[in-house]
């Protein structure tokens, strides 16, 4: 986990299209779900390296923000109507591990599931922090 969130935080500090990690599966299905949401164009794996692909907009990330909200210290969950009371009026993304794998909130609600909070992308998070 703690490779993921620095990878996640590398997306925020580099203004370059392209920003490099190392290759880690839990970090190719974050990117997945950010390639779905549209927060990054895409990416690849060249050996033991990943490649993403960055998207931006007006000159700046489209990822303006991300928070790591569950630590090894703290975790946090939620179940389904938790993340529909919480997110209906929310236009940020909320990464949430599941039995399933890293599913964004909104795959989490439309499959009627919950989990453990990770990340949230571009929103203030508040409510458990």
């Amino acid at each position: 986990m703690q490779h993921a969130c620095e990878m996640v935080q590398a997306l925020l500090k580099t203004q370059q299209a392209i920003a490099r990690t190392p290759y880690n599966e839990l970090c190719v299905q974050i990117l997945n779900v950010l390639q779905k949401q549209g927060l990054i164009r895409g990416f690849t794996a060249e050996g033991n390296r990943l490649n993403i692909l960055l998207k931006h907009y007006q000159g700046g990330p489209v990822i303006r923000n991300v928070r790591v909200v569950s630590k090894p210290s703290r975790d946090i969950w939620v179940h389904p109507h938790e993340l529909k009371s919480h997110t209906s009026f929310n236009t940020g993304l909320w990464l949430i591990q599941t039995p399933y794998g890293i599913l964004s909130h909104r795959d989490c609600l439309e499959m009627g599931i919950g989990g453990k909070v990770i990340f949230a992308f571009n929103n203030g998070f508040q409510h458990w922090c």
